[in-house]
């Protein structure tokens, strides 16, 4: 009797143990970061909205949102450094400086901490072997076919002479490889420039308007969403109505300047649905340790004068239409 007692006690005890353990595998919580690029970008809502859905759907997730104001290597670089003393189960961030970012990626391996490169990612190969082993996959766009099927639709639909890629500072990865992609799409005899026009909307107009001044066969811009008001009040005081204009992603600014027809064209990288996918691989990794072996790329697709009230109707529908419009300047 005392042995079987004894079995039974022992049972017992097993059996509490592997509940406990079982509700504390189900109270666990998870808390990731999302470094994000420049929070004065209206893009960023699409992640923040996005997780804000995630969280709903996890509610033993929190997600965390930080970033300079304006995009900056060395502030991003700093951003990252403040998130990893915190101790995260994942982060999720936008690989646009290798070399900044570097540093803080070494480290959060080092602490055991996951990293997802989310929206565009370095593709060239010198880049990608720097960051080898310091990340687990990355969920975004394809720089450099962004640039190429831009470049592909301005030559179905224009006669580019000189073309430009406007950004903001020279040297941000993914704006390079996007900048490669659209001048290297142009047939042979097509002059091709990137600028740099800085982040400060009056420094840039006069960059803007000194280089159109001086090189007045240029006749197709591309810049990036921030830009857009800015590029096309310049063409507008030049009275350069020949020009073809063309920016980026699909924030409330450039679907408005698509859909008034003060621009040709813009793309979509799919950004509503770039997020949950980066946070649903950190979850899985830290549930199972596994994670994807090759990249979800997302996008691009084009926006012209065709399509572009479908996708205002999903950016209307995320943001809310005070919100929209707040961000469109036209």
């Amino acid at each position: 009797m005392r042995l079987r007692a004894a079995i039974f006690a022992l049972a017992t005890l097993v059996a509490l143990s592997l509940l406990g353990n079982s509700a504390s595998a189900e109270e666990k919580k998870y808390t990731f970061y999302h470094l994000l690029w420049g929070m004065n970008d209206a893009n960023v809502q699409f992640h923040i909205k996005a997780g804000e859905e995630y969280m709903k759907s996890h509610p033993d997730v929190t997600i965390k949102y930080v970033g300079p104001e304006n995009y900056d290597p060395a502030e991003h670089a700093k951003f990252l450094d403040t998130i990893l003393s915190s101790k995260p189960d994942g982060i999720a961030l936008h690989i646009s400086s290798v070399d900044a970012l570097l540093p803080g990626l070494k480290k959060a391996k080092e602490m055991g901490i996951p990293v997802v490169s989310v929206t565009s990612h370095p593709p060239s190969e010198e880049d990608n072997k720097k960051l080898e082993g310091y990340y687990l996959t990355w969920v975004g766009a394809d720089e450099q076919l962004i640039g190429k099927r831009m470049g592909e639709w301005v030559v179905k639909h224009a006669k580019p002479v000189h073309v430009v890629y406007l950004m903001g500072h020279l040297g941000h990865a993914g704006h390079e490889m996007r900048a490669k992609g659209f001048i290297e799409a142009m047939p042979q005899g097509v002059k091709g420039e990137r600028v740099a026009i800085g982040d400060e909307p009056e420094h840039a107009k006069d960059v803007i308007r000194s280089f159109l001044t001086a090189n007045p066969d240029v006749n197709v811009i591309m810049g990036g969403a921030p830009f857009n008001k800015w590029v096309s009040d310049v063409v507008d005081e030049l009275g350069r109505k020949d020009m073809v204009l063309l920016t980026s992603d699909d924030a409330p600014s450039s679907l408005e300047a698509v859909d008034k027809g003060v621009y040709a064209a813009t793309f979509s990288q799919e950004f509503p649905i770039q997020a949950p996918m980066a946070y649903e691989v950190l979850y899985n990794y830290q549930k199972t340790k596994m994670y994807p072996v090759a990249p979800i790329v997302t996008g691009p697709m084009i926006v012209d004068k065709d399509n572009v009230k479908l996708f205002k109707d999903l950016a209307l529908k995320i943001f809310g239409e005070d919100n929209y419009y707040k961000l469109s300047p036209y």
